[in-house]
């Protein structure tokens, strides 16, 4: 099964401005704050809830999440 995958150079990584968060039903992905990160945090999968729909593929705002 494909599972999704974050292009790191290509996403802003901004908790407000990403719109595959609220387009996951399955809650799986999540904003995480990391001061160790140039945008100061991480867009993270849960694969364990992700059912490899795809729609955060569909909703990324930057084409930063590809199913691999």
């Amino acid at each position: 099964m494909l599972q999704p995958f974050i292009i790191k150079r290509r996403c802003p990584a901004q908790d407000a401005l990403c719109k595959a968060i609220p387009a996951c039903s399955r809650d799986a992905i999540h904003y995480v704050a990391d001061e160790n990160e140039p945008l100061g945090g991480v867009i993270v999968f849960d694969y364990d809830k992700c059912d490899g729909c795809g729609k955060c593929v569909q909703e990324c705002c930057g084409s930063a999440i590809e199913m691999r």
